[in-house]
């Protein structure tokens, strides 16, 4: 099951596809059948899409369809055409104060010194 979003995403650029008149396209009435088709192609990466980070991406994807095909295509052309995913800006390192950083040296030193009195001579 995918969520709502993803399925409006989907309709509309299949909508798109369809007013380009391409050859192999389906019925006009069919799209709704064709989306639930293409919806079920794309099921299991659809799941982990978010909307923030995807609906764009999906755009992205039918922006490039319609430049690029001349008759139909298939769902696999589809997720051929998904730009990967713009990462995350990471999260700052968290603050450390000098107490623990003094504590952070002596475990450091601690450790070595365990390392080093367990090896043989």
């Amino acid at each position: 099951m995918v969520d709502k979003w993803v399925e409006r995403e989907m309709l509309r650029g299949l909508q798109g596809l369809l007013a380009l008149r391409l050859s192999g396209a389906p019925a006009a009435d069919a799209v709704g059948m064709t989306a639930d088709i293409w919806l079920v192609a794309i099921g299991d990466k659809a799941s982990t899409w978010k909307e923030g980070l995807d609906a764009e991406r999906i755009r992205r994807a039918f922006a490039t369809l319609f430049s690029r095909v001349r008759q139909w295509p298939s769902p696999a052309e589809f997720i051929d055409a998904l730009p990967a995913r713009v990462p995350q800006p990471a999260l700052p390192k968290p603050p450390i104060t000098e107490e623990q950083r003094e504590q952070n040296r002596r475990r450091f030193s601690e450790l070595v010194n365990k390392i080093f009195k367990r090896m043989p001579q």
